[in-house]
């Protein structure tokens, strides 16, 4: 009587076991597809440079401005000129904003060269030379500015030519690795309109001295 006893004791503890492990929840793992809400999303941290930072990618574009690592030039203007010495120079005005964590000057940041070759090598740069007056500009190359500020400055060099265009090349001193910021300047033009504003101010001073001759007689 024992043993039937036994059997049907062990049958209703193994269906006991067996509707246990059927009623179980399976786990489900963080992130899975069924696990709704589980996945957390990190917010998106924008790059530096990236289409959000305007000011930058702005500068970026210009074709006159170069962002280095310390600083930002631009390439505001040229015009002829002449130096100490009497002779012709080109002079080249920039824009000046000192990036760097501390006070820095142009001249100590980049390297502004200029070229005129007409074999187109440009192996040979340009002198720099002292403008034949006083120039503020010309004083700030050297000037110190405090982070985030700007200012302008303006270098001078002594033409070879008056016909073979000038190539502008500023390097960034600390980085070599830099793009550097490019232009190429039509010489003959420049001299054409200064000639030509010349024969207009030669005309017209010719017409006063004659005008002002007629009223004295």
């Amino acid at each position: 009587m024992k043993k039937p006893g036994a059997i049907i004791v062990t049958c209703f503890l193994g269906l006991t076991l067996a509707a246990c492990s059927n009623s179980a929840p399976s786990p489900t793992s963080p992130g899975s597809a069924t696990g709704s809400g589980s996945a957390v999303i990190e917010p998106e941290t924008p790059s530096i440079g990236s289409a959000e930072d305007t000011g930058s990618s702005t500068a970026q574009n210009d074709p006159n401005t170069r962002i280095f690592r310390d600083c930002t030039i631009t390439i505001t203007g040229y015009s002829l000129s002449t130096d100490e010495n009497g002779d012709s120079a080109l002079r080249v005005e920039y824009l000046f904003e000192n990036n760097s964590q501390s006070s820095a000057s142009f001249s100590t940041t980049v390297i502004p060269n200029a070229y005129q070759d007409e074999t187109g090598t440009y192996e040979e740069a340009l002198s720099y030379t002292t403008p034949a007056e006083a120039d503020l500009a010309y004083s700030a190359l050297l000037k110190r500015i405090q982070p985030g500020e700007t200012t302008t400055c303006a270098g001078y060099y002594k033409l070879e030519s008056a016909e073979t265009p000038v190539y502008l090349k500023i390097v960034d001193l600390r980085d070599s690795s830099a793009e550097a910021l490019t232009c190429t300047i039509d010489i003959a033009k420049l001299f054409e309109e200064s000639t030509h504003s010349a024969d207009v101010s030669s005309t017209d001073g010719s017409a006063d001295s004659a005008t002002d001759t007629a009223q004295q007689q």
